[in-house]
């Protein structure tokens, strides 16, 4: 969760560093979901202060172009759900259920729903990648260093790390490594030597 300027910082950095660009910062025209994430961070540190009348003020500025993003992108990210290190690779058609918990360096693309079901949420453990299209429903855990396919529908526990889950209900496919999520890994944990 996001409660200093510190903090703030440190979760912009990972998540920078999780999309995988050198750059300071977004390009003036272009990198709409590298500048999404950003108010999206801005927007929880900003309402997990919110006893502060400055951040109250903040807050609700934030929240408003927030909003109105995510309605132009016809998707839902409740606040103070991703841990670091998040990437969005498609934004369009996302929907988070306010109530899951998720892990350290998440991706997701377009069409992903991660839902409640039975009035209980997933709890999705770190370096999980969701492809276009895949679903994590009802009161479930995923396991660390898990691939979900294009897809896919998953609503039993996934236990073993290190596994690619396809088809509907979601079977394992694969019992390989995702190397690009262990590049990612590789360039967080430099971030974390740093603080």
């Amino acid at each position: 969760m996001i409660k200093t300027k510190d903090d703030l910082k440190y979760y912009l950095l990972c998540d920078k560093i999780a999309i995988g660009t050198d750059r300071k910062r977004p390009k003036l025209f272009g990198d709409r979901l590298w500048k999404f994430q950003i108010l999206y961070r801005k927007t929880e540190y900003h309402y997990n202060n919110r006893k502060n009348i400055f951040h109250r003020i903040a807050y609700y500025s934030d929240f408003i172009r927030f909003k109105n993003q995510c309605r132009k992108l016809c998707s839902e990210f409740p606040l103070n759900v991703f841990q670091e290190g998040l990437v969005i690779w498609h934004g369009q058609n996302i929907i988070i259920n306010g109530n899951a918990k998720v892990g350290k360096n998440f991706s997701i693309s377009t069409g992903c729903c991660i839902g409640h079901a039975h009035e209980q949420c997933p709890v999705i453990g770190d370096n999980v990648e969701m492809t276009i299209g895949s679903k994590i429903l009802g009161g479930i855990i995923i396991a660390n260093d898990v691939t979900i396919g294009a897809g896919a529908v998953v609503v039993k526990n996934i236990e073993k790390p290190y596994t690619t889950w396809g088809g509907v209900p979601a079977k394992c496919i694969s019992e390989n490594k995702n190397e690009y999520m262990e590049k990612r890994k590789e360039r967080l944990k430099k971030v974390l030597r740093m603080y």
